[in-house]
């Protein structure tokens, strides 16, 4: 063997080795991967074309069947629609005030003041749900709570909360929202100081406006966070359970329950599986789709540098 072919086979060889270190490396990721992303998917997407309850023993198959009694039932329509309203506030709500949040923190030159306001902030978002729905729960309560105490105590009627239809979605949006946003004001914040600090010099020498500095400057070069965050923030609405199980149980009359706490109810409370399976692809393909749309309208509003 020549000189020359003797390097190339001893470097053909250490290729060969990184290779092989890299993908053994990689083997406990993707064994994490496959156990719990890739054979739940494919089981849910199975399970969803079987009948039974969860003790049956060897489940018939029957076809369309689960996905023709969503598309009949009413109360899987409503379900559908408590989804995207409960999304709709709580993306939104969250989004607008991170931004303005954010902002308002990174123009405040005391920083003192800034350490204690984000710590105010973000407090919230490293209690569990089930200590800030707790609390809700009793604060929000219509005959004992502590703010219908107040609203009596200033001459006002006591406020419905989590006790109506018509307010009880709208009341626990608010929770999470205020027990979320901390976390993506600290995102946006980390953007925010990223931004060349020429930029507004610039825009400050041609006396460019503060309101036109913001939509033309500030928004678009934090656009790839704005686009990362709010993708977080739709994916996380979309599985709410914890707040309606312990806040409303899905009540009242309907009008909280979401696709999650559906599926829920019915793998484990109606027995229904099969049915359960079946929203739950259903769940699957509003995240995908969604998820697909805010890239697609990314890449027009999107900047990157």
């Amino acid at each position: 063997m020549s000189k020359e072919n003797k390097v190339e086979y001893v470097a053909g060889q250490n290729e060969k080795r990184e290779r092989l270190t890299g993908f053994m490396m990689a083997l406990p990721a993707i064994v994490l991967l496959i156990a719990f992303t890739v054979y739940p998917l494919g089981y849910l997407f199975y399970r969803s074309f079987l009948g039974g309850s969860i003790i049956s023993k060897n489940p018939k198959f029957v076809g369309m069947d689960n996905y023709m009694a969503l598309v009949e039932s009413e109360d899987f329509h409503e379900v559908l629609v408590n989804t995207g309203v409960y999304t709709l506030i709580t993306v939104v709500l969250t989004m607008v005030l991170s931004i303005v949040i954010a902002v308002w923190l990174n123009g405040k030159k005391n920083k003192k003041l800034n350490e204690i306001t984000q710590t105010f902030i973000f407090t919230p978002h490293i209690i569990s749900v089930v200590s800030v729905s707790t609390l809700f729960l009793w604060l929000m309560d219509s005959k004992n709570g502590f703010f219908n105490a107040i609203l009596t105590a200033l001459g006002f009627e006591p406020f419905t909360f989590l006790s109506s239809p018509d307010t009880a979605l709208f009341s626990m949006s608010l929770v999470m929202v205020w027990k979320g946003l901390g976390y993506y004001v600290l995102l946006i914040m980390a953007a925010l100081q990223n931004i060349p600090t020429s930029v507004y010099e610039a825009a400050e020498m041609d006396d460019t406006p503060a309101l036109r500095t913001f939509f033309k400057i500030t928004l678009p070069m934090i656009s790839p966070t704005i686009l990362f965050t709010s993708v977080v923030a739709v994916i996380a609405s979309f599985k709410v359970f914890d707040s309606v199980s312990i806040m409303t149980g899905g009540g009242p009359l309907n009008s909280t329950n979401t696709l999650v706490y559906y599926i829920y109810d019915y793998a484990y409370n109606y027995g229904k599986p099969g049915q359960a399976c079946a929203a739950g692809m259903v769940l699957l393909f509003f995240v995908v789709v969604v998820t697909y749309v805010q890239f697609l309208v990314g890449k027009k509003r999107v900047h990157y540098q």
